[in-house]
């Protein structure tokens, strides 16, 4: 009974994911995979016992034939399925791009005005007005990021990331991007504190991607922190690679989504829970540029406690 309702359990999975891939069931890969793997089996075992029995090679050879064009009308339909997959993928990144190329033309006009509001260069505003414009800028630059992340992503997608790798000091990085974010994490009590040696050694690696990286990972720290504690962030030598830690005391990665987190819009439950802002976008950018940069990342969690990310990057040699 046990093993009957597996089986309805794992129909109704793969035929959810056809579903949601908008395939027809002999279009989608999880479901031509899965018959193909019975049909094989079936096949191989069936040429074996009509081997056996029957000695007339001819007839044998006859089944084989037919088993081989079976599967070929099967890898062609799979074909298929891939190449929809495909172009689907490509026309909504080439969108993407289009749009957020569109978008990024008035955000930034927007922001012209709002400056030229804030001098005052167009009259005298009233506290009220300024009040009401700051959080018109604040509402815009978020739309600026989100657009810049969107562009970010498409260039990912179609391999066009442009990396320009120098000579970093990555100390120094770090502190700037640490006195960027103290009035926010004093906002929600927090200290944010550094443990590297000033010596540290100089990476290889874009100055500019990579304080976007230390950015998206200390603004996650800070977001999703549940008020008072302290961020720590460590960074060191550890062979030809220098190595950064940033850990948090917030809400954690539930064990069942920890695979996830790296995906494109992906958030966490506990991040859904404790704070509604972001697009999920960020730690899939943090790792194309740093895997591009020839280091890597990952993460540690315990749910509801901490989570620790890490990332290194290859030592800068003359």
């Amino acid at each position: 009974m046990f093993r009957f309702l597996s089986k309805i359990s794992l129909f109704s999975k793969i035929f959810k994911e056809c579903r949601e891939l908008n395939l027809g069931p002999w279009q989608c890969p999880t479901f031509v995979f899965f018959i193909l793997g019975v049909i094989n089996i079936v096949a191989m075992v069936s040429t074996y016992l009509i081997a056996k029995y029957y000695t007339e090679p001819e007839f044998v050879a006859l089944i084989v034939i037919g088993v081989a064009a079976f599967f070929f009308l099967i890898s062609y339909s799979v074909t298929q399925g891939f190449s929809q997959l495909a172009q689907a993928n490509k026309m909504k990144t080439e969108f993407v791009s289009i749009a957020s190329h569109q978008l990024r033309t008035p955000l930034s006009a927007m922001r012209w005005i709002i400056n030229l509001l804030e001098d005052n260069r167009v009259g005298e505003m009233a506290n009220e007005q300024k009040s009401y414009l700051a959080l018109i800028k604040e509402e815009n630059e978020r739309m600026i990021k989100l657009v810049n992340d969107l562009l970010d992503v498409s260039r990912i997608e179609m391999g066009k990331v442009l990396l320009r790798p120098s000579q970093t000091n990555l100390y120094i990085l770090i502190e700037k991007t640490i006195k960027d974010f103290a009035p926010l994490a004093k906002a929600n009590n927090l200290e944010i504190k550094l443990e590297a040696p000033e010596t540290l050694p100089n990476v290889y690696a874009d100055p500019g991607k990579l304080s976007m990286v230390i950015q998206n990972l200390i603004d996650n720290a800070v977001k999703y922190s549940r008020g008072r504690g302290e961020i720590k962030i460590k960074a060191e030598k550890e062979g030809k690679f220098v190595k950064v830690a940033i850990q948090d005391q917030g809400v954690g990665i539930p064990q069942d989504q920890q695979k996830q987190i790296f995906q494109k819009f992906f958030r966490s439950d506990n991040a859904l829970k404790y704070q509604t802002m972001g697009t999920g976008l960020g730690l899939f950018i943090a790792k194309s540029v740093v895997e591009e940069s020839q280091g890597k990342i990952w993460f540690e969690s315990k749910p509801n406690q901490e989570t620790t990310f890490f990332f290194t990057l290859p030592v800068y040699s003359l």
